[in-house]
């Protein structure tokens, strides 16, 4: 007779699911919230000027930025302690951090997508038109593969920045955490405007293609998150928490 010895999750994989729950929840608001929030949007421009002919889910483009950078910060500050506390390892919170919020940058990117084609599916129903005034580099007549890998690096750097941020407070406290912020929230805001820098008479790569335009983000982006990765993975495993008051 045999028995089955039933596996047990890994800690990371524990840890991931307790902060993925999380993101998760909040996730369902913020989208719910979003979809109303554009319906109503674009229905005050219809009624305004008779036909909306930009893209409104666009714009969600920055609440979808930060919203997830302010959860970063708050796993940390809020979720740190309390794993330590409960015997999970300060590399094994890193690693679960790390894929959880890896994971919650692509989902955002791929709802955010799929929102933006749903809604261009209505206006191109309706007659309208659906440009994209927003500074990205995916525009109305990029492909989706395009914009998902745009989106997808910008909200992966906002997520880590997030954690970042939040592990910078942390251990070095509000000043040190404050002044910081242009090294820790800087590469996000690089990050979100270097596809303005298209629009710069420059010789090279700003002049070339927009398969170049995209690399030239994308590769920056993967440097940065690398780096703002290694970093927090750094600070986190050297912490030395206080207790508790």
């Amino acid at each position: 007779m045999t028995t089955t010895v039933a596996t047990r999750p890994s800690p990371t994989v524990r840890t991931a699911r307790v902060l993925g729950a999380v993101l998760l929840s909040m996730a369902g608001i913020f989208w719910a919230l979003a979809v109303v929030a554009v319906v109503i949007a674009t229905l005050v421009v219809w009624r305004v000027n008779g036909s909306a002919d930009v893209s409104i889910a666009v714009y969600a483009r920055q609440a979808a930025t930060w919203f997830p950078f302010s959860l970063g910060i708050m796993l940390v500050g809020a979720y740190l302690r309390v794993h330590i506390a409960s015997g999970v390892t300060r590399r094994t919170f890193v690693r679960a951090a790390l894929l959880v919020e890896l994971a919650a940058g692509v989902g955002y990117a791929a709802v955010f997508t799929a929102l933006v084609l749903l809604e261009r599916a209505v206006h191109d129903a309706l007659g309208w038109e659906s440009v994209i005034t927003e500074i990205q580099l995916a525009d109305e007549s990029a492909s989706t593969g395009a914009m998902l890998l745009e989106l997808s690096v910008t909200f992966v750097v906002a997520n880590l920045s997030g954690l970042l941020v939040g592990a910078v407070y942390l251990r070095f406290g509000a000043w040190v955490g404050t002044l910081t912020l242009p090294l820790t929230v800087g590469p996000l805001v690089l990050l979100l405007y270097i596809p303005g820098a298209r629009y710069v008479d420059l010789p090279g790569i700003w002049t070339t293609t927009a398969a170049g335009h995209l690399a030239l983000a994308v590769g920056v982006g993967v440097v940065l998150a690398a780096a703002m990765a290694a970093v927090f993975a750094a600070l986190v495993e050297r912490l030395q928490l206080a207790p508790a008051p």
